[in-house]
């Protein structure tokens, strides 16, 4: 039953990538298509966007429900999907602060001999983002971040909550003016997680649309 879960679930999400890649890929061809604009973000602007991609994570240690249960093993999940909502407010043209809500999934290894299906993470960091290159159609940043993560440990329709933990996470990406307003936003992000018993390390690929509320 848990091995028809996750096969399930990995077709679900190769299906939703396919999806996502195939609309971003329309939307750069129109991108391109377009005259040139000013790209610059001033001072005092808000934004908002998603993201979505997958990644890994790699885990050391254990986590023991109670004394009468065995230990699960950080160590036993491996690749997931995720998803992420950005919130963010450009300080000035070279800096932005911001607010990240994530949930991010990691699947049981095959044959691991474990019976949960994955490990869930909701992550809520406050971030700080540095840009380079910000008036041209194409616009790098570094990012950093800090806070806290709920994970839950799923086992079918029942899940286990080992408490929350701490969370940081280090980050680079790329934007892409579509618009003036409007950008595909693609970064690599690395995650160190503390949950209970042990710790974790993560890392992942994603790509997603920005808003900015500017004239």
């Amino acid at each position: 039953m848990c091995s028809g879960n996750r096969d399930r679930s990995r077709a679900a999400g190769r299906g939703w990538l396919g999806v996502v890649c195939a609309g971003l890929g329309l939307l750069f061809a129109l991108g391109t298509a377009g005259p040139a604009w000013a790209y610059e973000q001033r001072t005092n602007t808000p934004s908002v966007g998603f993201q979505m991609g997958g990644g890994l994570m790699w885990g050391s240690d254990a986590y023991q429900f109670s004394p009468q249960t065995d230990e699960i093993p950080y160590d036993i999940f491996e690749g997931g999907f995720g998803l992420g909502i950005h919130i963010r407010y450009s300080l000035d043209r070279r800096s932005a602060i911001g607010a990240t809500f994530e949930d991010l999934r990691f699947r049981t290894k095959s044959g691991s001999g474990y019976p949960q299906d994955e490990y869930q993470v909701n992550n809520f960091l406050a971030r700080y983002y540095v840009y380079f290159a910000r008036r041209s159609k194409i616009s790098r940043y570094l990012v950093g971040g800090i806070g806290f993560h709920r994970p839950s440990i799923r086992d079918g329709d029942e899940s286990s909550l080992p408490g929350e933990g701490f969370s940081a996470n280090l980050g680079a990406g790329l934007e892409y003016f579509l618009t003036r307003v409007i950008t595909i936003d693609g970064s690599i992000d690395g995650y160190m997680l503390r949950p209970k018993g042990g710790s974790i390390t993560a890392a992942e690929a994603k790509v997603g649309l920005h808003y900015y509320f500017t004239r």
